[in-house]
């Protein structure tokens, strides 16, 4: 029916690698924050990249290729969630907060971070990947429900879990910058 959609040529391996240069960090970085383990999210990358490369003919341009890949690499993350527990995620937290500011509010920053990291390793694999899923990475209730295979009313419960969860750990942080 939409031939078209299929007709744009399979992109080539100097404009994968250039997306992957580009953007490659920031499909570890989605990883680690649904997996909170650097191996498990260097696995999930490299899952990804090579479904991404293998199935590169089934891309139809209605995205860009690293957007398309950074679902592919989300996705794999998921099911790397589903077949093993999560490690240690106090990476995690530093991540999710940016530093570069003077010493004193990058000790902070990182002090929160770490705090960060704990309260979201402290979450069922279920809290964590709603939480990241929506509040992280934007995406919506109906997307989380179809891709972990859940009712919108069992994400929207893992998500007020979760969130009351990390205001309880992270309650010293409030009113703080």
């Amino acid at each position: 029916m939409f031939a078209f959609l299929n007709s744009r040529p399979a992109w080539s391996l100097d404009e994968f690698q250039r997306v992957l240069a580009r953007r490659g960090e920031r499909w570890y970085a989605a990883c680690v924050r649904i997996t909170g383990d650097p191996g498990l999210a260097e696995d999930a990358v490299q899952e990804a990249l090579l479904k991404a490369w293998t199935q590169r003919d089934q891309f139809r341009g209605e995205s860009e290729i690293d957007t398309w890949i950074h679902r592919i690499a989300l996705n794999a993350a998921i099911d790397q969630m589903r077949r093993q527990r999560p490690g240690s995620s106090e990476e995690l937290g530093e991540d999710l907060v940016a530093a570069g500011e003077s010493p004193g509010t990058l000790r902070g920053r990182i002090e929160l971070g770490r705090d960060l990291g704990r309260a979201l390793e402290r979450l069922t694999p279920l809290e964590r990947m709603c939480f990241v899923l929506k509040h992280v990475e934007d995406w919506h209730l109906d997307e989380i429900a179809a891709e972990l295979n859940n009712s919108i009313n069992g994400i929207k419960q893992a998500l007020f879990r979760a969130v009351r969860k990390l205001r309880g750990d992270l309650q010293q942080w409030r009113g703080e910058s």
